[in-house]
């Protein structure tokens, strides 16, 4: 576990100080106030930045990387789906039964406060579900992944970046507060660092072996 967290450091450190001024900041203002913070901070090419890259929290870039994943090893494939079916199972688990009638930010706005939110053209908006942000979990599934995979520190800083800069688009876009992205985050890497302590060290030989294995072995029969 410390060797993990030790190799990582470049994305967890800098991800543990972000969490904690995150944290500071929901605990100086409301969310809502905090919203409109963030709100007022918009540009033409922001929109069309974060309209974009809000799309690598999408259920598709899961099935992109696991596929990727087998033509390398059953073991990451193993750690990267049980992990991400782990972060799904309480992300819904949080909007559908225990937070259920959490307004995302354009129905609270409509419903509680007078400020008219700066919204982004072609995005269409959801009213209930709003904690915690699922595009941000996924994000944070995907990317903590491939860091964990990398040797290379400056790829580990990217795909920290890739991933706040998505879970950041959620807030932009008005379909979520900061702090349903916050525990997203969260969310999204407990999963997967839990399913890799659980099945990294495991001596099942087939999880050493991959399709592309499976197809030369084939091959030389």
């Amino acid at each position: 576990m410390k060797r993990l967290l030790t190799e990582n450091k470049y994305f967890l450190i800098p991800y543990g100080l972000l969490i904690l001024l995150s944290s500071i900041l929901l605990f100086i203002y409301s969310k809502a106030e905090l919203h409109i913070l963030l709100n007022t901070w918009n540009s033409r090419f922001a929109d069309l930045f974060f309209k974009i890259i809000t799309n690598l929290g999408d259920g598709l870039f899961y099935l992109v990387l696991l596929a990727i994943l087998l033509f390398v090893n059953y073991r990451l494939s193993v750690i990267f789906a049980l992990g991400s079916i782990f972060t799904n199972i309480v992300v819904q688990l949080f909007k559908w039964f225990l937070f259920t009638n959490i307004y995302r930010p354009s129905k609270y706005f409509e419903l509680y406060e007078t400020y008219k939110l700066h919204l982004v053209d072609g995005v269409r908006l959801y009213s209930l579900h709003s904690f915690p942000s699922g595009h941000t979990a996924t994000a944070f599934n995907i990317f903590f992944m491939l860091a964990l995979i990398s040797k290379n520190n400056v790829v580990k800083c990217i795909c920290l970046c890739i991933a706040l800069l998505t879970a950041y688009s959620r807030v932009y876009l008005s379909q979520h507060f900061l702090i349903d992205t916050v525990v997203g985050s969260l969310i999204g890497i407990l999963g997967i660092l839990t399913s890799w302590l659980l099945f990294y060290k495991s001596k099942k030989s087939w999880m050493d072996k991959s399709l592309l294995t499976k197809r030369v072995v084939r091959g030389n029969n």
